[in-house]
């Protein structure tokens, strides 16, 4: 599956983006919050927008990590 572009990834909500996207989005916020021209209201709404993905990605995470099963010494699976 080819890649979403920057202005795909933007313009969805955070909680459509996969990690992958979200980690993608987070770079650009960076990016502009970098540059020489970003007003202080736009510096401030990168960086809330960025805490949103950050908090959604740490919940997504957690939900995965919930869910990865672990191979036990007798071959039976448990949850880890």
């Amino acid at each position: 599956m080819p890649g979403k572009k920057k202005e795909e990834i933007g313009a969805m909500a955070p909680e459509d983006l996969s990690i992958e996207d979200s980690f993608a989005r987070l770079q650009e916020l960076l990016a502009r919050m970098e540059e020489e021209d970003v007003t202080l209201e736009e510096s401030f709404a990168c960086y809330e927008e960025g805490m949103k993905l950050v908090r959604r990605c740490n919940d997504k995470i957690a939900q995965v990590e919930q869910k990865v099963m672990v191979l036990s010494e007798d071959g039976s699976l448990d949850e880890f």
